[in-house]
């Protein structure tokens, strides 16, 4: 007996795709304000690659999260889905504009490393607590 509430379960795949694209929209943002930062001067050109690293990261666990209780497989799965798709997002991007190729055990190996991490982190933040539940005995009179 419910009260007309209930709640329309999303299917897992759609919350995987939902992830990978919060995960991609703030890549995206993320990419331009540093190209901006970078043009005005602000941020030196060295110090790019490590804050896009970073940023890879954080997208990837942003992503992760969104995702990471709404599957049925559980947090940690859910997660690396999530980053898992994100880094093929960004692995087809690689493959697709670079005509000379990607260097994975460079730079672009590290931004991929530096995805998972961000989707491992997510998973095992998202993860319930395994405290001990304390049952409520019942009363009888």
């Amino acid at each position: 007996m419910g009260n007309g509430t209930a709640r329309k379960k999303t299917p897992a795949g759609m919350v995987v795709l939902q992830g990978v694209l919060v995960s991609l929209a703030i890549y995206l943002l993320a990419a331009v304000v540093l190209a901006l930062l970078a043009v005005k001067g602000v941020m030196p050109e060295e110090s790019l690659f490590p804050v896009l690293a970073v940023c890879c990261g954080v997208c990837a666990l942003a992503g992760g999260m969104t995702c990471a209780r709404r599957v049925p497989w559980g947090a940690l799965p859910g997660a690396m889905a999530a980053a898992a798709g994100f880094a093929a997002v960004l692995a087809a991007v690689g493959l697709l504009c670079w005509t000379d190729g990607v260097t994975w055990t460079g730079q672009g190996g590290i931004l991929l490393a530096c995805v998972l991490g961000g989707g491992l982190l997510a998973g095992l933040l998202g993860r319930r607590r395994g405290g001990r539940r304390v049952q409520k005995k019942l009363c009888r009179k």
